[in-house]
């Protein structure tokens, strides 16, 4: 790395710092839902100079949004590590003594296509999906039949593991009466996948049942560290 690019990260990792800082100040004051819905309540019935006004009160200063967007553009790329140090921190308790991992691991969020696997061993292959579930959460529930589908579909011999935060991806996949077209609709290439099951109007619950009895559904704050797990429940 030369001189000047080692400089511009520098630059970089200092700007953010002090981006962070800004947020942590402003966040320190109050919740950021608490800071929203007061700043809601305050700003109704206000003219121009009482806005000035409530933001100024509010530390709502141009510094805190140009930090936020420092925030938001340096760290896009959060899932990414979130998915990354949950597989770190969990691959020690999964591995057997003998286990290798034989193929580079995927530990951004998302798969190439010659990685279909976030976790491919001579004993295993496996994905880890690391999002909580809220509530609306149909991308997530596609996400996670998709790759229910990809583990079943392997014909190596080796056993298929998913990995998911919480009771309720299993209990999605487990339960619901929604078709596999419909969950599979936004990823075409896992829906011709399943045609080699049947037909895509079997529900989501049938083809758990059946065709993917196999895979495992283990639940990551199980395995995860205490003070991590902590932080999802």
């Amino acid at each position: 790395m030369g001189t000047s690019s080692a400089h511009q990260d520098r630059e970089e990792a200092e700007r953010l710092s002090t981006a962070v800082g800004v947020l942590a100040d402003f966040l320190s004051r109050q919740p950021l839902t608490q800071a929203l819905a007061s700043l809601e309540h305050q700003l109704e019935g206000a003219d121009g100079t009482n806005v000035i006004r409530v933001a100024e009160d509010s530390h709502v200063v141009p510094e805190l949004l140009a930090s936020a967007l420092t925030v938001r553009e340096s760290l896009g790329r959060i899932n990414d590590l979130i998915h990354a140090c949950g597989i770190l921190l969990v691959l020690p308790h999964i591995l057997g003594d003998k286990e290798r991992i034989t193929v580079r691991p995927s530990l951004g969020a998302g798969n190439d296509p010659s990685r279909p696997y976030d976790l491919e061993t001579d004993q295993r292959i496996a994905e880890f999906k690391l999002a909580r579930w809220r509530g609306a959460d149909a991308m997530r529930k596609r996400q996670t039949f998709k790759d229910l589908v990809m583990l079943a579909a392997d014909t190596s011999g080796r056993p298929a593991e998913l990995f998911v935060i919480g009771p309720e991806p299993r209990r999605f996949l487990t339960t619901s009466t929604s078709t596999a077209a419909w969950a599979l609709d936004r990823t075409p290439g896992a829906l011709r996948t399943f045609t080699t099951f049947g037909t895509p109007s079997m529900s989501v619950a049938q083809f758990t049942a059946t065709h993917a009895a196999h895979v495992q559904i283990t639940d990551l704050r199980d395995l995860l560290p205490a003070s991590v797990a902590a932080l999802l429940h």
